[in-house]
This record gives C-alpha cells, structure tokens and sequence, in this order.
C-alpha cells in the first residue's frame, strides 16, 4: 500500500513539474503576444471557468477516487461501473448547464469584471466545462484503483496542446487585438481537453478492467458526497473570482490607475502565484495519491493509517520548507531571466510578493494534507464548510486591505495566508490528536531551509555575477547546504522505509 503511494506520488509530481513549467513557459511568449493587461484578462477569464468547473463537477474526482478505492477494499467491484455512469452523467449535465450559463451571460460577466476585452472567450465555455467534467471523472476511476498513469499522462498531454495551440492561436487571433488574442488562448485549451478525453477513453478501454454493473443503488451516496465536495472545491475558485471582480476596484479606490491596477493583478496572480504553485505540485501529488490508500483502509479497519499519516507529513514539510524557501532565495534574478519584460519597480513588487506569498504556500500544502486526511474518513460537509468560513476570512481581507494605499496588493496576499490558515486549523482541530509529528521532525527542516536561504542571499550579496549564474549557483549551493543539514532526518525516513519494506517482503514470502 505504501509503494503505490510512493509510486503514484513520484508519477504525479514528475506530471506536475513537467505541466508548471509549460504552463510557466506558456505564461511567458503569452504575456510578450497579449501585454500583461492581457494576461490580466486571460487570468480574469480563467478565475471564472476555474470556479464554474469546480462547482459543476470538482468533487467528482475525490469522491469517485474514495468510493472506489473502498468499494475495493470491500470485495465489491459491481458498483465501480454504477460510479462510472452516474459520475460521468452528473458531470456532463451539470457541465452543460455551466456552460451555457457563462455563454449566455458572457456580457454581463465581462462588464461587472471590468475586463470588456474578455466577453469573447466566455463564449468557448460552454464546450470547455463539460469537457473538463468528463476529464475529472475518468481520471477519479483511475485514481479509485490507485494507478496515477493514466491522470499524469493526460495532464501531460493536456497541458502541451495547451502550450502548442494556445500560444498559435494567440499569435494568429492577437493581430486583431488583446480581446481576439485572449480567446485564442481559451481556444487552444478547449482543444487540449479533448485530446486528454481521447487518450482516457482509450486507456479505461483497453486497460482497466471494469466488472459487470452492480444492481445497488449508489447514486444516492455518491450525490451526498460529490455535492458538498463540489461546494467546497469551488471556494477557492470562488474567492479568486470574486478577486476578479474586486480587486481591481479596490486598488482603484487606493488611487492607482485602471491599467496599472489590472497589470498589479496580472503580476500576482499570472506571475507570482505561478512560481509560487510550484512547490505544491509535491503537496497535491502527495495528497492525491494517499487518498485511495486511507480510504482503502478506512474501509478494511487497517491499523497502518496512523503510522502512515505521521511518515506522509514528515516526507510533506521535509520537501515543501526548501522547495518554498528556495523560490524567496532566488527569485529576483530568476523573474530577470523569465520575464524580462518587467519594470525595476514591477520586479521588486513581485519579489517582494514572493516573500510574503510563501507563507501562504506552505500553509497551504499543510491544508491540502490535513483536508485529504477528513476526505478519506468521510467528513465531507465539515470540509466543506471548513472552505467556506477560510474563504470568507479572505474575501474580508481584501475588500478591507487592497484599498489601502500602503498595502494595495498586498492585501491578496493577506488574504490567501487567512484563507489556509483558517482551513488548516479547522481541519486540525477535527482530526484531534491523530496527526503528530516530533519536534525534532518539525524544527530540523524549518531550520535548515533558514540557513540555506541565508546562505544564498550572502552569496548573492557578496557576487556580481550574471542572473542565470546566480540561479544556477544560488539552486546547488542552496541544496546543498539543507541537504548536508537535514542528512540525520532523511537517513531516519530511509531506514524505516527499507525496514518496513523488509518486513512485508517477508511476510508475503510467508503466505
């Protein structure tokens, strides 16, 4: 059960880095086609199709992947097929519905955002949220047998035509304008999605094995549970759309201009929070694939699910501390070779949003692990409910804060360290005291990921070197210096996992 999770975490993470950073090299020709406005506008667009497809099918993933994994556990493999039909239907309904609402409304949306050049690509919606609802619901089938394949290759693929096509027909659309250009982005990305419909309907056609359908009736548990998964899952996209529709406003009010404020969204949310995702690519992936395994023994009453939580969050803060820390370190060179189309003064705003937007990751990784663990035993409304009050922390923090003239944007960032860190909390109090972890665990990490970025800093101060040189130098000697400091804590982590996997090498030489 632990080498599946291993397993699927690595497959899962390798998929993640490789679609960040095609995303993050989509971002780039993007913003030199389309201006940064422009990527204000792409980003506006996207906060609203986020949202819409979250609310109509973001549960679905989760909840096939735990129905699954335990209709497994039990022996009962007839309701897998029943899942399959009543997910895939409940998405492309829904789906349907979302999106001809967003086609519909394409004009009144564009005009509460303020973002007129973004009406156009509302219209791709009503293809794009169903597609992207099918695409969750085979993937969460996948995810139920704990095979990670299949959803690691489909991002893959999904996010290269993504990258191909979109940046083709921005190019080709662009020439008319930022409105046309944006919409070419949109509409490589409705065809990326039925590329990745395509490779997963051949996958579950030729390679899983799904047995004759069961005469029970799961539809009514499946609903109780993918509802308010659906409803939780869309606070985030939620609160970045209501970003969308008031952030700007707010920066408005604190006297900056209509382009300068949009160009300051465009920068926290297209560029910052792109670097900034990255080390939750680890997070996710953990998360993703240890769910059908808890799930699996939640079902069988295992007695490894402790052991397992306590070894899954040493493995999750040893990685995220460097991960998060190393982006701060290097950061301001690294937006010099990135984007080297940012002002001085739109290259410190970033790097200082950096700095304060890493808190607001690794609370955030914490709060994907802590929320997966409530997934897996079931408490799905309080985890929904969890989203709900952390969302509106961070709506409150940014209607108060952006209009500030001395916080400005900032206060996003403000707000999305208030919305993990209320879920974080409330999903910690509900598990009580079956999440642990040493102090020694917990602080030699949080340390040694401090001196590593200090010591890349002096080293930056003490260099006048090129930005490429000082990213390449600043990454070894930074990993060098936590991994010669962490070297007792990941030995430990090693040792038992070698011990562990002795131990169930003989025990099935046993049987």
């Amino acid at each position: 059960m632990q080498n599946s999770v291993g397993k699927g975490t690595i497959m899962l993470v390798a998929s993640g880095i490789i679609c960040k950073l095609l995303g993050a090299f989509f971002r780039l020709p993007l913003t030199s086609i389309i201006g940064v406005e422009g990527i204000g506008v792409f980003q506006m667009v996207m906060s609203v199709y986020s949202f819409a497809l979250i609310l109509t099918s973001g549960g679905v993933t989760t909840a096939l992947s735990k129905f699954v994994s335990s209709a497994r556990a039990m022996g009962d493999y007839g309701k897998i097929k029943k899942l399959v039909k009543t997910s895939l239907l409940y998405c492309i309904i829904f789906g349907i519905a979302g999106g001809l609402t967003l086609f519909l409304f394409s004009k009144q949306i564009a005009f509460l955002q303020n973002a007129a050049k973004g009406e156009i690509s509302y219209k791709l919606m009503i293809f794009l949220i169903p597609f992207g609802g099918v695409i969750a619901a085979m993937r969460g089938v996948f995810q139920g047998y704990e095979n990670m394949l299949p959803t690691a290759i489909s991002q893959i693929l999904e996010q290269t035509f993504k990258f191909a096509l979109g940046l083709l027909f921005a190019f080709i659309f662009g020439k008319k304008g930022i409105a046309a250009g944006v919409f070419g982005a949109f509409l490589g990305v409705s065809v990326s999605e039925v590329v990745a419909i395509v490779f997963l309907s051949i996958y579950m056609r030729f390679k899983t094995k799904i047995y004759a359908q069961s005469d029970k009736n799961v539809s009514a548990s499946f609903l109780k549970a993918v509802v308010p998964l659906s409803l939780g899952s869309c606070v985030l996209p939620l609160v970045n759309m209501v970003d969308s529709f008031v952030v700007v406003r707010m920066l408005m009010k604190s006297g900056l201009t209509n382009e300068f404020a949009t160009s300051l969204f465009g920068l926290q949310t297209g560029i910052v929070s792109s670097l900034l995702n990255f080390p939750l690519i680890f997070s996710s992936a953990l998360s993703m694939a240890i769910l059908p395994s808890m799930s699996y023994m939640e079902a069988s009453l295992s007695d490894e699910k402790t052991e397992q939580i306590s070894s899954a969050l040493k493995i999750l803060w040893l990685s995220i501390l460097p991960l998060v820390f190393g982006i701060c370190a290097i950061c301001k060179p690294l937006y010099q070779i990135v984007y080297p189309s940012l002002s001085l003064q739109q290259n410190s705003v970033a790097v200082k949003l950096t700095y304060f937007g890493g808190v607001s990751t690794i609370i955030t990784a914490l709060m994907q692990f802590f929320v997966t663990i409530l997934q897996s035993k079931g408490k799905f409304v309080y985890c929904m409910l969890s989203h709900i009050i952390g969302g509106g922390a961070k709506i409150l923090c940014v209607v108060f804060l952006c209009k500030i003239p001395e916080i400005n944007i900032f206060g996003v960032v403000f707000g999305n360290i208030a919305l993990s860190s209320v879920i974080c909390i409330m999903a910690l109090v509900k598990n009580k005291r079956k999440i642990s972890i040493d102090l020694f665990s917990a602080l030699l990490p949080l340390l040694s990921a401090t001196a590593m970025m200090l010591v890349v800093m002096l080293l930056f101060s003490k260099t006048a070197f090129s930005p490429i040189v000082e990213v390449i130098l600043g990454m070894l000697a930074g990993a060098g210096v936590y991994v010669l400091f962490t070297l007792p804590l990941t030995s430990e982590i090693v040792k038992k996992y070698l011990s562990r996997k002795q131990i169930a090498k003989e025990k099935q030489n046993a049987e």
